[in-house]
């Protein structure tokens, strides 16, 4: 079997704020719309036609245009081992805006829906968000429509991350 391996630049953005763990995810929580139910299986909610999915998503999306996919909370189980920071993964997206890049390379997929690790800091002075910059790791190609389309997610993520970490 062939292998390939190829290299590529991946981009790690961080936001620091002194605002404490608690009040950025309960931000973070309100922004993406936690509380409404979520869109799986698939992300598509059950959607059977394009019109459905919209509706589906339109119902369910946070006031940031994300919805809410899933967390992994590795806090709790690493105080297990010893004393630990919080520490949340936060998985969220939007199927309607992920398809404005996979229509060009279904190999962004691969990164789609974007997750953000919200990192208690060791000492207690804040928390930080951290994420992969979109566009480093799902425009593959030199497809300028998607290096387009994943720049715009670039800035939705941002403006999402700002607002959760303002102080």
């Amino acid at each position: 079997m062939p292998k390939t391996v190829t290299s590529h630049t991946l981009q790690i953005v961080t936001f620091s704020t002194t605002l404490p763990f608690a009040e950025v995810t309960s931000r973070l929580d309100k922004q993406i719309g936690k509380g409404a139910a979520l869109m799986l299986p698939g992300f598509s909610g059950g959607a059977t036609s394009k019109e459905e999915l919209k509706t589906n998503v339109d119902s369910k999306v946070g006031p940031s245009g994300f919805l809410y996919f899933n967390e992994f909370n590795h806090g709790a189980w690493l105080q297990l081992f010893a004393s630990s920071p919080r520490v949340v993964v936060y998985v969220l997206g939007n199927p309607l805006v992920a398809q404005t890049m996979l229509q060009y390379d279904l190999r962004g997929a691969y990164n789609i829906p974007p997750r953000l690790l919200v990192l208690e800091k060791a000492d207690g002075t804040g928390t930080e968000v951290i994420y992969h910059l979109p566009s480093s790791v799902i425009a593959l190609s030199d497809n300028e429509k998607l290096r387009v389309a994943a720049q715009a997610l670039d800035s939705k993520l941002e403006a999402l991350v700002e607002s959760i970490t303002a102080v």
